[in-house]
């Protein structure tokens, strides 16, 4: 099938015992401790620790997309589930021929990355996917799906899902920034060939001219 803390008695009993004079002395040091933490020095140490999980979270997410997109990685020891439920799919968003997201609801996403192109698929592309008992599976298959003449979809070629990787959020942003750096890239190697090829054209016309009439000027000086 086929869809789309009181101190104040502590206070008391350190008066009693120890003197107004080492209290005082404490209050100071207790003072100086405080006027000590309202430093920019102890604010920025404190901005710090508290950036640092933030930091080491986005490291995680940027690595864990490398791995994905990595040549020769192993999906299936990347992927989380085998199947997904086909009542759960919100919808599927075609990133390019290699790159395809299922969005399940309640912010959970599944990216497949093929090994190779997937012929036919392209950004939004419309595309149709196996399921059996209910559900779309490893090694099941997704298919895209061109339009031919009037209301006529004809099915493109087979190609198997290697695993179901789940993204967190932040991963799903770097999933789509990659494959639209990707994107540009391609489109900025092709226009540069394309200059490349127009350049060495009219380089080849001009030195054309130039021999023609280096030609004539020897004729009429003949």
């Amino acid at each position: 099938m086929m869809l789309t803390t009181d101190f104040t008695k502590r206070s008391y009993l350190l008066r009693s015992i120890i003197g107004p004079g080492l209290l005082a002395g404490g209050l100071a040091l207790s003072f100086a401790a405080n006027t000590l933490a309202d430093t920019p020095n102890a604010q920025v140490t404190e901005a710090s620790m508290a950036a640092a999980p933030v930091l080491a979270e986005q490291q995680a997410a940027e690595q864990r997309v490398e791995a994905i997109f990595a040549d020769g990685a192993d999906m299936a020891a990347l992927g989380s589930d085998r199947c997904l439920p086909s009542r759960r799919i919100r919808g599927v968003d075609v990133l390019d021929n290699q790159t395809v997201v299922f969005d399940m609801g309640r912010k959970d996403n599944y990216v497949v990355r093929f090994k190779r192109q997937c012929f036919g698929l392209r950004r939004d592309s419309a595309i149709s996917y196996e399921i059996h008992g209910g559900r779309l599976c490893r090694l099941d298959g997704i298919r895209s799906l061109e339009h031919w003449g009037i209301n006529r979809l004809v099915p493109g070629p087979r190609c198997s899902i290697p695993a179901f990787i789940k993204v967190s959020e932040a991963e799903l942003e770097l999933v789509e920034a990659k494959v639209d750096a990707a994107r540009a890239a391609r489109i900025a190697q092709r226009d540069a060939q394309k200059a490349a090829r127009r350049a060495a054209k009219e380089a080849r016309e001009q030195s054309k001219e130039q021999a023609s009439s280096q030609t004539e000027d020897s004729l009429v000086g003949g």
